[in-house]
């Protein structure tokens, strides 16, 4: 029989690769996690993990009871918050994830939102690339997941995916704002912002200048899109994003998009995760039901 005390330290030596890792988090004695995975190993009749001189990984059989074990006690957090008053009024933790962007205006305007009608509930936000994101929601490490698609979320349960095109983000006042959409030819003649080499962004802009035989050389490099976004409106230059984040800002700080005439640019995609067949909170669904609102269309 599997035991939920036994399943979180199981999940727990997952999660950090030893025994001694998961004593610190759980505050717990090493000798009784062991005690515990060596009953769970006897009771599945297989090792769950392959000991190595650095630490514990994951067998084939380990990773399938990781995934139950995961999802099962989750839900039974959730079920344990529904009963409980603190759930009725909101009260319950959400967890959110993002690409960077996101957490400049988005993700703290769709949180103050959600909590107008839900004033007792508590969220953690972090932002990683987009394969941390995955592997947070994965895992369960987090309750919901927004970022660009990698292509690879089987693992994931998508509740809701839309187009999120590359595009200019510039000053209400600068000569390109009065454009339809501008080419890459036109943003040679202005000062560009861009993200650090290796970021998805860039590598597709860099990819499209390439192709084109132009070059522009960005006069701010940086790995904070805040930054990027603040230079672009105070300096008169142009910076790369999607639309969704300038949602949030206060008078959009005066700054508008433009789409980039390049098919390349065009091919993002957004989603939203939840982990694959998690019975969801009640208020893990007011918030991703805000977030896709506020996704909304262009």
């Amino acid at each position: 029989m599997l035991h939920g005390i036994a399943l979180r330290y199981f999940v727990e030596v997952a999660r950090t690769g030893s025994l001694a890792a998961a004593s610190d988090s759980l505050h717990v004695a090493v000798s009784a996690i062991s005690r515990q995975i060596s009953k769970l190993e006897e009771d599945v009749g297989a090792p769950l993990f392959e000991r190595l001189p650095r630490g514990m990984v994951l067998t084939d059989a380990g990773e399938l009871l990781a995934e139950h074990a995961r999802r099962t006690l989750l839900e039974a957090d959730a079920v344990l918050g529904e009963i409980s008053a603190s759930e009725a009024r909101g009260g319950r933790l959400v967890r959110i994830a993002c690409t960077e962007g996101f957490t400049r205006s988005f993700l703290p305007a769709a949180l103050a939102r959600h909590r107008e009608v839900a004033p007792n509930a508590r969220y953690t936000l972090r932002s990683g690339t987009p394969a941390q994101v995955e592997h947070w929601v994965t895992v369960g490490e987090v309750d919901i997941g927004v970022a660009f698609s990698s292509g690879n979320t089987s693992a994931l349960s998508v509740v809701h995916s839309t187009d999120m095109p590359v595009r200019a983000l510039l000053g209400a006042n600068h000569p390109l704002a009065s454009r339809r959409s501008v080419t890459l030819a036109d943003l040679q003649a202005y000062p560009v912002a861009l993200l650090e080499r290796g970021t998805t962004v860039r590598q597709l802009f860099d990819l499209c200048c390439s192709t084109r035989g132009i070059r522009i050389e960005p006069v701010l490099s940086s790995n904070n899109s805040a930054a990027l976004h603040a230079f672009a409106a105070l300096a008169g230059a142009v910076t790369l994003g999607s639309s969704v984040a300038l949602k949030g800002l206060a008078n959009e700080m005066s700054m508008v998009w433009r789409p980039i005439d390049e098919p390349v640019l065009n091919q993002r995609v957004l989603q939203v995760t939840t982990m694959r067949e998690r019975r969801l909170p009640e208020v893990v669904k007011g918030v991703i039901g805000v977030i896709v609102e506020m996704i909304g269309v262009e």
